[in-house]
């Protein structure tokens, strides 16, 4: 199964917010304790309001120590164990980059939890970087619980996505159109985007293995959440623009990076030697 055979929730999802709960119970065994956080779509989530949310399929965590399939076993023992304990049916699956710990109910639906899978070269060179997003991580409470997790800030989701867009934009120059879409966003046109994003899901869950549209997805996908957190997310600007230096490719003037920061960003925060 791929991410696109999953239904996409939010945090408003039973599912969803059971599966947090899970990642919070790693915090009781010293394996595991205060070596994850969570990224990815339902970080983004944690910072938007209900009728903002873009829904995700999975929980990707963010894991300061390289996992093998028995560490990955171990490490999420106590998540494996609250699942069970709560009614779920828990499996595992390996996909590319990453374990996957799958749970699911007949009346709830299903998701899974990400655990990321790196060679030992390529942590050794993202591990500063998970070390310092864990140190800017924030605390919160799980929606309708007294359980906390904790999740990614919100200035360490924007950036790599500016940096996977711009990237996008330089392999495909007619995607320039989502970009002058998203410029023009208003209020009213949020649900309009989030249904827009579900019918290009549905597209590619329709013509799996089509790498295009896989990539347009993503690329509109990551557009919105930029737009939305950099609105609502409570940006430090300061922190931001330090998350900003530390990409090469964000550190020199550039048409297509000015172009995406002037759609996704507010003033205040768009490069210092952006160009108008």
């Amino acid at each position: 199964m791929t991410k696109l055979d999953f239904e996409p929730k939010t945090l408003d999802d039973k599912v969803i917010r059971d599966g947090l709960c899970a990642i919070s119970a790693l915090a009781g065994d010293r394996f595991s304790k205060g070596l994850y956080f969570v990224v990815g779509g339902v970080a983004t989530q944690s910072y938007l309001p209900t009728s903002c949310r873009r829904g995700t399929c999975d929980i990707d965590l963010a894991v300061l120590m390289r996992l093998n399939k028995e560490d990955f076993r171990r490490f999420s023992r106590q998540a494996r164990e609250y699942l069970q304990d709560h009614g779920y049916e828990v499996g595992d699956r390996k996909s590319q980059g990453a374990f996957c710990l799958e749970y699911g109910t007949d009346t709830d639906g299903s998701s899974f939890i990400e655990f990321p899978r790196f060679s030992e070269k390529r942590f050794g060179e993202k591990k500063a970087a998970l070390q310092r997003e864990r140190a800017n991580a924030k605390s919160k409470i799980i929606e309708g619980t007294t359980k906390t997790w904790v999740v990614s800030s919100s200035e360490d989701i924007i950036v790599p996505k500016l940096v996977r867009t711009v990237n996008s934009l330089r392999r495909n120059p007619l995607y320039e159109h989502y970009v002058s879409a998203m410029n023009n966003l208003r209020d009213k046109d949020v649900r309009e985007s989030l249904r827009n994003i579900s019918e290009l899901r549905r597209d590619a869950m329709l013509n799996p293995g089509d790498l295009q549209r896989a990539e347009i997805l993503r690329f509109v996908s990551d557009l919105y959440d930029m737009r939305m957190l950099s609105e609502l997310g409570g940006l430090n600007q300061t922190y931001f623009q330090e998350s900003i230096m530390r990409w090469k490719s964000l550190r020199e003037p550039d048409y297509l990076r000015d172009l995406v920061s002037r759609a996704a960003l507010p003033e205040e925060l768009l490069p210092h030697d952006f160009t108008w």
